[in-house]
């Protein structure tokens, strides 16, 4: 058991937004942790998590931390009201009734942009040595960055420039960049962020189609031929390219 400080809100790639509950540091299974994701508001809401809660959490499968339930209520704790406007860029968030997350609909938003850098770079998709978090907030504050294309635009002069990043870290970090280049075409569209394609699906697809420019030019009932992939998922990717 341990107190809930705050249900933080976070907006990820794709627009969603995820509430995190905040707590006081628990050890569970042999490491200290003070955050758990909540999901969705849904879950907030069957679970009747409020600030201020006595909370049960532990470790799913003993490794992801997990609010179980609320344990008791503190005296005159609100019902927790999730934000209607993007926390982010102030955006309304929408919600299309066929899924549980609540989402940011503006493409422009910071917080989808860096993490959708963030997974473009991972190691399951271009596996850019480097380009971690705080790297790519410093590209993205900087405006040197507004789309993963920008990446292959980028100088070591321009990245030398920032914040703790000196002239070798510079010119390693575009080698990388310049590596990934040579990556597989299904690690590319992983790492495009297309909404519900992971690396499985986007090795299907390639097989499928071949190459970058016959997948582009599909149409939703081609797509559709692949195994597994309905309407849905086919017109994510056909909207994506």
């Amino acid at each position: 058991e341990t107190t809930l400080l705050n249900i933080e809100v976070n907006v990820g790639r794709t627009g969603a937004l995820t509430p995190v509950a905040i707590f006081e540091p628990v050890t569970l299974a042999g490491t200290t942790v003070s955050r758990a994701v909540l999901h969705n508001y849904d879950n907030i809401k069957e679970k009747d998590v409020r600030v201020g809660d006595t909370i049960l959490v532990r470790k799913a499968g003993d490794i992801i931390p997990e609010v179980v339930k609320s344990v008791s209520h503190k005296e005159n704790a609100e019902p927790f009201v999730f934000p209607s406007l993007c926390p982010v860029c102030g955006a309304e968030v929408e919600n299309d009734g066929e899924e549980a997350a609540i989402r940011c609909p503006n493409p422009d938003c910071p917080a989808q942009l860096l993490r959708s850098i963030e997974h473009f770079a991972s190691r399951g998709a271009m596996n850019i040595d480097g380009l971690g978090t705080a790297v790519v907030e410093l590209l993205v504050n900087k405006g040197l960055v507004k789309t993963v294309a920008d990446l292959y635009t980028l100088s070591a002069a321009d990245i030398e420039i920032l914040d703790r990043m000196g002239s070798l870290s510079a010119q390693n970090l575009v080698s990388a960049i310049e590596k990934s280049k040579s990556s597989p075409l299904d690690r590319l569209i992983f790492a495009l962020g297309i909404k519900g394609i992971g690396s499985r699906s986007a090795t299907l697809l390639c097989e499928r189609f071949g190459g970058i420019k016959e997948i582009m030019a599909a149409e939703i009932s081609d797509i559709t031929a692949i195994e597994n992939f309905g309407e849905i998922l086919a017109e994510n990717v056909y909207k994506a390219m």
